[in-house]
Order: C-alpha cells, then structure tokens, then sequence
C-alpha cells in the first residue's frame, strides 16, 4: 500500500517537480558525504601531526643526549695535555662538570618523556629506547665519579714538577683508554641507531598524515560517486515516468502511421504536461484521419519523389564518406610527420647542446685535472719539509706549537693527499661523462659512419647511471652486458643512440612500475636485471637484444606498440613517440628490422637487426 501511495504521489507531481526531487536528493547526499570525509580527515590529521610532534621532540632530546655525551668526551680528553697548565686544567674541568649536570639533566627529561606517552611510540622502538636506558642508566654516574676521582688525584699531585705531570697524564691517559671510558662511548654509538630510528618513525608519521588526507579525499570522492549513482538511479526512474506515457504515445503515432488506422487513440493516465499531450494527440488523429481522405493521392505522388531523393541522398552521402575517410587519413599521416619532425628538431637541439656543454666543461676540467699532479707533487714536498723540521725540531717554539694545534696539523697532513686524490678521482669521472654525453649526441656526424655500437650502448648506460643505481626504495638495478666481437657498423651514430635511449629507457620504466607492488627484500633477492646482448648474425647483419624481467605486456599492447600516440603510461609520462620514432629509425634509415617479444609476468625483449654495411640509397 506504501509502495502504491508513493507511486501515485510521484505521478500526480509535474515533470519539473520530479526532476527538482531528483536533485535536492542528490545534492544533500553529495554535501554529506563531504562534510563527514572533511571531518574524518580532520580527525586521522590531528592524530598523525600529534605523532609528528612527538617523534620531533624525541628526535631533539636524543641529537642534545649525543651532543652533550660527546662534548664531555672532548673536554675529557682535553685534560690529557693540560695537566702541566693547572688554571687552563681547571678551566676545561669546570666545562666537562657543566655538560655532566646537562647530560643528567637530559637522561632524566627521556626517562620521563618515553614514560609519559607510551601510546605514541611504535612498540619496537619504545622497547628499543627502555633497554638503552636501562643497560646505560648508571653508566654516566659511575664515568662521572670515577674522573672526578683521578682529578682529586691529579690535584694532590705538584703539577709543577715533570714527573708529576706525567704522572697525571699517565692517569688521565688510563681513564680514556678503559672499559668504563669505552661504554660511555657507547651512549654515542647507540644514539646514532636511536636516532635514525626516530627519523624513521618521522617518516612514517608524515606518511600517515597524507594518507589520512588521502582518506578524506576518497570518501569525498566515494560520496560524490554515491551521489552521481544516486543521480542516474533517480535519472532513470525519471525518465521511466516520463518516458513510458511517452512510448505509448510514440507507440500508437508508430501503428497509426504503419497500419493507416487513424481509429486509435493514446491513453490518458496522469495529470501532467504527459497527459495534456495525449490530449493534444487525440485531437490532432482524429484531424489528420479527416485531412488524408483528401490527400491519398497527392501521398502516392510525395511518396515516389521522397524515394527517388533518398536513393540521391544515399549516394551522395556514400561519396562525402568516402571523401572524409581519405582526408583524415591524409590528417593523421600530417600529425605523424609533424610530430616526427619536431621530435628530430627537439633532439637535434637537444644534441647541439650536450656537444657544446661537453666542449665547455672538458677545458676546466682538462686544465684541472693536469694541473692536479703537480699541486700533488708540491703539496708531498711541502709536508715532507714540515715533517723534516718536525724531526730536527721536536719541540719548537710555544707559540708554533700552539698554532699547530689549532690547525690540527697532524690532520692536515693525513687529509691534504686524500683530497688530492679524491679530486684527481672526480675529475677523471667527469671526463668519463663528457667523453659518454659527446659520444652520445654525435651531432657532427649528419651522414653513415663505421662506429663501435658497443661505445654507444656504454654512452647510454652512463647517461642513464642515475636511475640505475640504487635508491631507498629499490636496489640498484643490474645491467648484463653480454657483447660478441662485431666489426664497426656503418649507421648514423646519434640516431642509433636515440634508439638505445628509448628502448633502456622503457625497460627501466617497466621495472619500476612492477616495483610497486614488491618489498625491498623480494627485490634483494630476485633483483631488477636488464640483459643486453650483441651478436654476429651473418657477414652483413649484426644483432642487438635487450630484455628485462620486468611484467611484460599482454598481446594487445604488443600488437599496438609501434603505433603512433600510443601509450600505457600516465599522462605526464610518456608522448607515445618514443617506439614508433624508433622503429623508423631503424627501419626506415637504416633498412633494418626491430621486433619485440614479451611473455605477461615474465619480460620483454627488444631485438634490433641492422646491416653492418649501409647499401647506397636511391636518389628518392
């Protein structure tokens, strides 16, 4: 009864009434689902900052904990070689008592922020921080006490004879070297895992907080989609209401036009615009059945002319469709070309400007670089003079000696070589990669030449090395060169390298995408891998194949690969140029093949086969 009362309710409404109901209904469901996403957001927000602030404040006390811990461990060992200086031995003391206070005051600050918010902290990490506070917790008292034990020690002894002096340096000496100086050494050492454990769970707070937006977003999303499905429920139910009274009007106009029986008469079921054009329906029957008595004959006439136009329209229209198809083939081919004459420009430019940034780099650095051997062999003969006056010269002048500490010459003299030598290193790579970018761009060489395809293949690698090695997301991804012994391949060299470029590019694309859904550990143990193999297929072919382990690519996609446009990857990512240009490249200039095969779940491999010696072009 409900069901029937709500029926009738819906049909007696006007057609505008029924569309308005729609929208109202729609439009509150839609501003629900906002509000609650905004709030839910809201919520999951507050929590995750509050744990961004609290591992921001941990982080903090552990950096002032390490801090104040090394600090009393420098002004320890300061003590060693002032001991002959009793005021600037005092003076140091009183510095180490003030960072003991400190560290005492920052172990009870941890003590008491770890017991505080128990909640806020991952369980792994917490049990970490309690078992460094339980295993450290007596060991700065007992370091504390005992140095202040030695420097009584040293007090009771006369600082102004040499032995006794010695003596104090003996004991401060011992005290740095023992088992108790080694553990508190190690509050240092277990801070630094403590700390990077912190930055880790910084890290996964920042993470929660844009996943709790991004959880406000999808119930936006959801609720706007209920909304839109709500929308088409009440659209279709609309339209039933509406269309159905309109269909059997439709459906008696259809019987009266087919069967010539102007008897009939549409049904009037509602009080709406539906109902008043029945009416008006009725009405207009029952004037044509009057009206085509009288124009029977001028129908019969009408009638043969319309199928006479009909038969023109239709070939007509046959040849405007034929016309269509033949210009947007000849649309298409310009969209090709116009989009392969601009990617020829864009790497043509692209390639004039490494040459010319790898001309400008390669003078510096070549004059660096050269000169670095003689900088090398002043720098050996002015610290093998200061350590022969060292030799002869034992104890110099107080105000050399004091100049010399605060230089720290000793570490002046172990690290000037090394960084002599980490230059050299440095600059011998960045003549690598210049030597890779020229080989790689071969602007210069605009016809064939005999190149070594191996030295392309390496250029490529190099300039692509950056997303090769490691990451924190991944391991780096291993690179299998397996080359044969080929002879020098006449081609056009930077062409080629551009097909290089793409198709490794593309491979490093694929592995990263399957990377997504595998752990750092699954990729530790079964690592990304790209195969390049070369080998001599015949006196006038050679073979280039390059395969991934990456998830290959169903049929469909392998059969529209070369396709101009055509692209799997999201907007932003990819023109869909990169194969298609490719293959002319290496079909087209070089009159060679390039084929791919792909197995879903298992890889793809590109196989490119091109001439050892290019055959003289027709003059077309």
């Amino acid at each position: 009864m409900g069901h029937q009362s709500l029926g009738q309710r819906l049909s007696s409404l006007r057609v505008g009434q029924k569309i308005g109901l729609g929208y109202a209904l729609t439009l509150g469901i839609a501003v629900s689902g906002t509000i609650a996403g905004f709030g839910v957001g809201d919520h999951y927000q507050q929590e995750t900052q509050e744990r961004e602030q609290h591992v921001r404040n941990e982080v903090e006390l552990l950096h002032r904990l390490q801090s104040r811990v090394l600090q009393t461990r420098t002004h320890q060992q300061q003590l060693i070689p002032l001991a002959q200086y009793p005021e600037k031995f005092q003076d140091e003391y009183a510095h180490l008592q003030k960072h003991k206070a400190e560290i005492q005051e920052t172990w009870a600050e941890l003590k008491a922020f770890v017991a505080k918010y128990p909640t806020l902290q991952a369980h792994v990490h917490r049990a970490r921080i309690l078992d460094f506070l339980q295993t450290y917790d007596p060991v700065p008292q007992r370091y504390s006490q005992e140095l202040e034990r030695r420097v009584e020690r040293i007090r009771s002894l006369d600082l102004a004879s040499p032995a006794d002096v010695e003596q104090a340096q003996a004991l401060m000496l011992e005290f740095t070297n023992s088992d108790l100086a080694l553990e508190f050494d190690g509050i240092s050492d277990d801070l630094v895992g403590l700390i990077d454990q912190a930055y880790q769970e910084l890290e996964v707070a920042t993470r929660s907080d844009r996943q709790a937006s991004e959880v406000a977003e999808k119930v936006v999303v959801a609720s706007i989609g209920l909304s839109v499905a709500i929308a088409i429920l009440l659209a279709v139910l609309t339209s039933r209401a509406i269309a159905q009274p309109i269909q059997s009007l439709t459906s008696v106009a259809r019987r009266t036009t087919e069967e010539s029986n102007f008897e009939l008469q549409a049904t009037v079921e509602q009080d709406d615009e539906i109902g008043t054009l029945a009416n008006a329906f009725n009405q207009l029957i029952r004037a044509v059945q009057q009206l085509l008595q009288q124009q029977k004959t001028a129908n019969e006439q009408l009638e043969n002319y319309s199928q006479t136009l009909e038969s023109q329209v239709e070939v007509r229209t046959q040849e405007l469709s034929d016309k269509n198809t033949q210009l947007q083939q000849l649309l298409d081919e310009l969209r090709h070309t116009q989009v392969q004459m601009v990617q020829s420009e864009k790497m043509s430019a692209l390639g004039q400007m490494v040459a010319g940034v790898a001309h400008e780099i390669n003078n510096p650095v070549n004059f660096i670089h050269g000169n670095l051997t003689h900088v090398q062999e002043y720098a050996h003969n002015l610290l093998g003079l200061v350590q022969l006056y060292q030799n002869h010269y034992p104890d110099p002048a107080p105000e050399i000696q004091a100049e010399a500490e605060d230089i720290d010459m000793e570490f002046i003299q172990a690290d000037l070589p090394k960084i002599l030598d980490s230059m050299k290193v440095g600059t011998d790579r960045i003549r690598q990669i210049v030597l890779s970018l020229r080989n790689f761009s071969r602007m210069d060489e605009a016809d064939f030449k005999a190149v070594d395809i191996h030295e392309g293949i390496d250029s490529t690698l190099l300039i692509l090395q950056h997303r090769l090695k490691d990451k924190a997301e991944r391991p780096g991804i291993q690179v299998i060169r397996d080359y044969s012994n080929l002879p020098l391949i006449e081609c056009y060299p930077g062409q080629i390298n551009q097909v290089f470029m793409n198709i490794l590019a593309n491979a490093i694309d694929a592995l990263e995408e399957a990377n997504v859904k595998r752990t750092y550990q699954e990729l530790k143990e079964n690592p990304n891998l790209i195969t390049i193999r070369t080998a001599l297929i015949d006196s006038k072919w050679v073979r280039i194949a390059i395969s991934d382990n990456g998830m290959g690519m169903p049929e469909s996609v392998q059969k529209r690969l070369f396709d101009p446009f055509f692209t799997t990857k999201s907007v932003g990512k990819g023109t869909g140029m990169g194969l298609p240009i490719s293959y002319q490249i290496v079909t087209q200039k070089h009159r060679g093949k390039l084929d791919c095969f792909s197995i879903a779940g298992k890889g793809t491999e590109f196989v490119i086969q091109i001439l050892v010696k290019q055959q003289i072009r027709d003059a077309a």
